[in-house]
Formats: C-alpha cells, structure tokens, sequence
C-alpha cells in the first residue's frame, strides 16, 4: 500500500431519535430523590462554528458512542469477532484484522477504524493512519427551541420509570432512567481521511455502519426501548490536498434523504 494524504471526506447528517436515547453520564454529586442513570450533558456553555449557542447542561453523542457502535455492529456483520483466551484461561472477544478473503491483507473495518500496533505483527501490510473521526453531536436549533417550548426552561430531557419485579415474591425494585426525548435530533459529523485510492470506495463502510445502527440501538437500554434512531438529510463533502494550502473549496458530492440511498452511490 503506497500511503499519501489526498484528502478528506466530511459526511454531514441529522441523526433523528424515533425513541428516547440514553447515554450515560456521571453523577458528579448525590442528589436526594436524584436520577439514577443520568445522561451525559455539557459541562459548559459553547458556542459551535454555526452560531449554535450549546448552554450548559445539554445532552450530546459523543463521538466515540457512534463510532464505538458502527465498529462493533460492522466486526459482526463480517464475522471478524472470534473468540479468545487470555494467560489465565478466562474467554473473551478478539478482533480479526485480516481480510477473509486475503490473509496477508488488512480488513476494510480494521483500516477504517484502526488497530493496535501489536495485532499488525499478524499481516504484512501497513495500515496508514485511523481514516474515520467521530465528532460529538450537539442538538440542532429547532430541537433545543423544542425543548424549551414544550419541556420547559432549562429542560431538556425526559425521565423513565422502569421496574424490575421479583419473580418469587413479586417485591418491586423501581429506578429511573434519564432520556432524550423522541423527536429530538442531532447534527452528526464524520470526518474520513484518504491515503490510498482503494479509501474512495472503503467509505462505503461508514454508511454501511450507519445502516446497522439504524436496525440496532445507540446508548443503553436498547433492548428495552431507547436508541432506536435514523440517519436524515445526508450530504457529502471532499476537501482535496489543495484546501488545506487555501487553493480549493470544499466540493459537494452528493445529497440523500437516507443512508439507504446514499448506499447505492457506492460500489462494494
């Protein structure tokens, strides 16, 4: 693999909650009567390149829910989890870094998303840098107008009750789980780096992960309800070399209404 900088991708979308979604923050101090499981908030005000004014204490994704996600459902997808032994006999999960179809070669999943440096004794090529970086995802404006419309001033965030119930004596163990509310969405940016031709068609990869989240969950409590989310207003941006010695603008590859047809732009 011949290795050079040729640009980056910028992949912009909504991503649209069709229930409510929870990732967890910390409890930063006992509250009595306080949440349970709150979700994670801002710890202070910012304002985003757009205008966004992002007060403190505003629920986001952070980049690292989404891409933590895409990988592990995409490892899935390409039977690329195998089951391992640590030195004290206890099993656990290995990522497969080679390409099942070539062994001396590295996997789509592993280029895109990285790999250790020790797993790459495994194969003979070099991997090159990390291509994708997940960027936090802050509310757009009409949903934090939303929120404080309908939930109230300094209100952004709904809470769950949930009950778990002794099977034998019936006794009730009640908790709270703090949500987004459904309705609210998100603006998503993926960056993508390309060093070798093949990574022009390797970003199919990214919207094949989105597609998998669509049909899965982000955050927790996915199987209980919360998470389930879709991907909206799709567009697509290249920054050649030249942009970054101010000599090009960004170019708009293509627009789409939903990861599914954004899909089809690509090749597998």
């Amino acid at each position: 693999m011949n290795l050079e900088f040729k640009g980056t991708y910028l992949i912009k979308a909504n991503i649209y909650c069709l229930t409510g979604l929870h990732i967890g923050g910390s409890k930063e101090s006992f509250e009595i009567g306080g949440i349970d499981n709150p979700v994670i908030k801002t710890p202070i005000s910012l304002t985003l390149p757009d205008g966004r004014e992002i007060k403190e204490g505003i629920p986001y994704i952070p980049g690292s829910s989404l891409k933590g996600k895409m990988r592990s459902l995409l490892e899935w997808q390409y039977k690329l989890v195998k089951i391992a032994k640590d030195k004290k006999g206890n099993i656990k999960s290995k990522f497969e870094i080679k390409d099942p179809e070539n062994p001396n070669k590295l996997n789509d999943v592993a280029i895109t998303f990285g790999v250790g440096v020790s797993d790459l004794k495994e194969v003979s090529e070099i991997a090159g840098p990390v291509r994708i970086k997940v960027y936090d995802a802050y509310p757009t404006a009409e949903t934090i107008k939303k929120w404080e419309e309908e939930l109230g001033a300094g209100l952004y965030t709904e809470v769950k009750t949930e009950n778990a119930i002794d099977r034998i004596t019936a006794q009730a163990n009640p908790r709270q789980q703090e949500r987004v509310p459904a309705g609210s969405e998100f603006e998503v940016e993926i960056g993508y780096e390309v060093y070798d031709e093949e990574d022009h068609n390797r970003i199919r990869i990214i919207f094949e992960g989105m597609k998998r989240v669509e049909d899965n969950y982000l955050g927790g409590g996915g199987s209980r309800g919360n998470g389930r989310v879709i991907f909206k207003d799709i567009k697509i941006y290249f920054k050649d070399r030249s942009y970054y010695i101010g000599q090009s603008e960004p170019q708009l590859k293509g627009e789409y209404k939903s990861v599914s047809e954004a899909l089809k732009n690509f090749q597998k």
